[in-house]
Order: C-alpha cells, then structure tokens, then sequence
C-alpha cells in the first residue's frame, strides 16, 4: 500500500488536474502534429503527447472520454506538463537500463490486462492505440516505478521516522488546538438604576417555565405587567454561536458557571456605552471538541510526509538526470506561442 501511494504520486505528478468543461461546445480538435524535441534519439511529438493523455484520461477521469469540449481543455492546459513527464521517464529508463532494472513479458501482459481491461483491443480502439503503443507505455511505466523506488521511495522510507511523526502531530495540535463553542443567548435590561434592574430581572425569571424557557417570550410576557410610567427596556439578543476565544471575557466568566438549558442568575454588566445594565444569560449549548488521537490519524500523517518527502526527492532526481544525459529547455522544439491544438 505504502509503495502504491508513493509511486501514484510521482507518476501522475503535474497532470493528475481533473479536467472542468467551461467553455464552449466543441466539434473538432485539429491537432497540429510536429516533433517535440528528442531524448536520447527518441522522438516525442504531439501525438505521442495526445496518446499519453488519452491514457491517462481513460484510466482515470473516463466520464470525460466522450467529451470532446472536455478533452481539449485538458489537453490545453496538460500538454507541456505531460510532455515533460514524458521526458523525464525517458531519462529514468536509461538510468533504470544502467542499473538492469527489467520487467518480464509476463507482468506487463498482466498489467495490460489490469489497465485496459478484459476486451484489451477494444478498448485500445477506442484509444487510437495500437497494442505494440500500449505494451511500450506500460512497459515503461513499469520500469519508471521500479527505477523510483531505487532512487527514490527507499530514501523517503529512511527518512519519514517515527520521530518525524510524532514532530508531524505536534504541529497539527498546534494548528487544531481544541475547540470550545459556546451557544447562548441573553436578556439586557435597562432600568433606572441597578437595583431596579435587578427586581425587575428576577421577576423575569420567574416566568421561565410559562415562556417555554424563551427569553424573548418572557420579556414579552413581563412588558405586559410594567407599569405605564416605566423606563424599563429590554433588548433579546440573536442566538449566538462563538468559539471561546471570540466570547468577551465578562460573558464567559457567566456562561463558564452554567449548564445547558440554564437560565443564569440576573448579572449587572458594564454595557458598551459605560452604563450599568443587568443581563440574564441562556446557555443552549457548550461543546468541545478534542483534536484526533495521535494513533489514529498516524497513518494520514505518515503518508503525508511520505508524499511530501518522495515529491522533493523525486524533483532532486529528475534534476540530476536532465544534467547528466545534457537536457535542458534548449533541448525543445517548439515555437514560440505554439498550440498543439485547435477547437473548431
């Protein structure tokens, strides 16, 4: 399992981008075919590029096959990242063909099998490939994964350790601490004086259970009995949902003392505008949430750095192949503005 993530994420690399249709219908697609550029003497043109993604396509994002709007902007937007894919595969079976790395008849019969599926010549049909293209791709393919994992995978296994990944969860607690939400509500009462605001708050509360513990419909309940000449007002807040750290120190000094469904006692509090008010505070809710056991999300986090890890040293490797065989940007063939291909 390890070595199969590890090798699908330096195989599929820059084209692995799943293809979104915006734009217009498309009809056709001409492809302007010319040679690419040369490894090793092997020619790379358009074409090859085209049957590399169509592969690709067909192994992977299939619902877009018969999508021809679909099938260009990927090929727009994916032709230079597979062409150099491409490259780089060719540099790496040299390097696998130094060291003797071989793959049987046997195993890319098999493998041809897996990837095209029981009807093989139909499906390469389909894809515009021959069986002899289809054996040389999968062949390759084959050998790539067997030359990273001298190259690469086994030095990213030394180095992924289990120190790593314990340094790898401290981090995560530190960037998903613990979480404590509050959800509340609260009555604001402003009366003549603080000791006003106090009786009428505990009158207030007594009406809790006939308004259905709902501080809104018990001030609205009290309203009624208020004297005409009173100066009394009362004021319900939205239901409020904040993490702790958003709660002002002065709420959660009351709600820290509550259980939920709990009306608090009547609390005088500073207001915003430097009056005294009194305030009775209703917690709903109060949850918190622990980040994951180290233990179970080891694995996420060992795959992680393992990925991390293979795709660094996987770029140190690509980069001291092209200077060892001489290949660099010059070694390209291709206009400038060049478009391999056209919607009509």
């Amino acid at each position: 399992m390890l070595k199969t993530i590890l090798i699908s994420a330096l195989l599929l690399g820059t084209v692995a981008a799943q293809p979104v249709p915006q734009m217009e219908h498309v009809q056709e697609i001409v492809v302007n075919n010319r040679i690419l550029t040369k490894v090793n003497g092997k020619s790379i043109s358009v074409l090859d590029v085209m049957k590399q993604m169509d592969v690709f396509l067909s192994r992977y994002y299939p619902q877009y096959m018969d999508s021809k709007t679909a099938r260009f902007q990927f090929y727009s937007s994916q032709w230079f990242p597979t062409l150099q894919q491409m490259i780089d595969h060719e540099l790496m079976v040299t390097d696998a063909e130094a060291r003797k790395i071989q793959v049987s008849d046997g195993e890319v019969r098999e493998e041809i099998q897996t990837r095209f599926g029981p009807n093989v010549m139909g499906s390469l049909d389909e894809l515009g490939i021959t069986y002899d293209e289809a054996r040389a791709m999968v062949h390759q393919d084959m050998i790539v994964q067997r030359i990273q994992w001298v190259r690469v995978t086994s030095k990213v296994l030394q180095k992924v350790t289990s120190q790593e990944i314990k340094n790898a969860y401290q981090e995560f607690l530190q960037e998903n601490p613990p979480k404590e939400e509050w959800k509340y509500q609260f009555l604001t009462i402003r009366a003549e004086s603080e000791a006003a605001g106090q009786e009428i708050a505990a009158k207030l509360a007594g009406l809790k259970e006939k308004a259905q513990a709902s501080l809104s419909l018990a001030a609205d309940l009290f309203k009624t009995e208020l004297p005409p000449e009173s100066t009394a007002t009362f004021s319900v807040s939205q239901e409020l949902a904040l993490e702790d750290k958003a709660i002002s120190e002065a709420h959660r000094d009351v709600l820290s003392q509550m259980y939920p469904a709990q009306w608090s006692a009547p609390t005088p509090q500073l207001s915003r505008d430097g009056t005294t008010v009194v305030r009775i505070f209703h917690l709903k809710e109060h949850t918190k949430t622990k980040p994951p056991a180290f233990a179970s999300i080891y694995n996420d986090l060992k795959n992680d750095l393992l990925n991390t890890a293979a795709e660094k040293e996987n770029k140190v490797y690509v980069a001291t192949l092209r200077k060892k065989f001489g290949f660099d940007e010059r070694s390209l063939d291709i206009p400038p503005r060049f478009e391999p291909f056209v919607a009509r």
